[in-house]
């Protein structure tokens, strides 16, 4: 036999010394969480634990740093279920999963964003989770992506209490990062929650543009590109009714109602605009390079 084969039990040894000082790293960052969950209680902080920006600096800052043939997405993975279960553990937390059809892939979708242990429920009503996000705290509601053409799309519905601070909004658009198990047929999703959206240094912001029928979508994007913002279209819904076509864009960076471009925008536009809703603002996804 070789002399130059390691020692496979001392590998092992090795390998058992590591996870023992991993459990014991993992405990410690626990109990520092439990201690910011006592500091908030201290200053009398009893809002929504989960903050989307720091996750999404946290993994992004693991996928910049990671190395070696271990894939990026399973690590990813680890620490998504470190910061569920230390986010679970300073408030109720649950998650409310809407899916009408191919249920198997939001479900999975939830589940490797949200990790293996909060509360899930599957419905598939969407009016049903919208109102478990605004009456149970801590309840995250996963929602269809948007589309062109739907009967009675559930985007709309969020514009009512865009100007209230305490109201559901949009958080989170996943799949947040590739992995086999995550995107499962391809499909996408909208997180909603009761939580303010703060900066992660790369989001996206959700907004509602209200118009009269005769005004295109063509010239709301091009009024938009005029004011500064990059715009990704997403779905129109036509109200016949009440003769307004509301268009769901997604605008580069972190905007608000109080910013020039957006209200040059609303003088570009004139009366042709009925409003603008903020819906909500994301983290942006990680490129499928940083996530491979």
């Amino acid at each position: 036999m070789p002399n130059n084969i390691p020692n496979l039990d001392d590998l092992r040894r090795q390998i058992d010394r590591i996870d023992g000082e991993l459990h014991d790293k993992i405990m410690q960052r626990t109990a520092l969480i439990d201690q910011v969950a006592k500091a908030k209680q201290l200053l009398g902080r009893h809002d929504f634990a989960m903050r989307p920006n720091r996750e999404a600096e946290v993994v992004r800052a693991l996928a910049k740093r990671h190395t070696g043939p271990l894939p990026t997405a399973t690590v990813i993975r680890i620490w998504r279920e470190l910061i569920n279960g230390a986010t679970a553990l300073q408030g109720p937390m649950s998650v409310a999963v809407c899916a009408p059809a191919r249920s198997v892939a939001y479900w999975d979708m939830a589940r490797n964003h949200f990790g293996s242990s909060v509360p899930m429920t599957l419905h598939t009503s969407p009016s049903v989770v919208m109102r478990m996000v605004d009456d149970q705290p801590g309840t995250i509601g996963l929602l269809p992506f948007p589309q062109s053409g739907e009967e009675h799309p559930w985007w709309p519905a969020l514009a009512s209490q865009a100007n209230d601070q305490s109201g559901p909004r949009v958080i989170w658009r996943l799949p947040f990062f590739s992995s086999l198990t995550g995107r499962f047929e391809q499909l996408e999703a909208l997180a909603v929650a009761k939580l303010v959206p703060e900066a992660s240094g790369d989001d996206a912001t959700l907004a509602m543009v209200e118009t009269y029928l005769d005004v295109s979508l063509a010239r709301v994007m091009g009024q938009l590109d005029q004011c500064g913002f990059v715009v990704h279209p997403l779905a129109v819904h036509e109200q016949d009714q009440q003769g307004v076509r509301l268009q769901l864009m997604e605008l580069d960076g972190l905007v608000n109602d109080e910013d020039p471009a957006m209200i040059a925008f609303h003088e570009r536009m004139g009366e042709g605009l009925s409003r603008v809703s903020i819906l909500g603002a994301y983290p942006k996804a990680l490129a499928v390079g940083e996530a491979g």
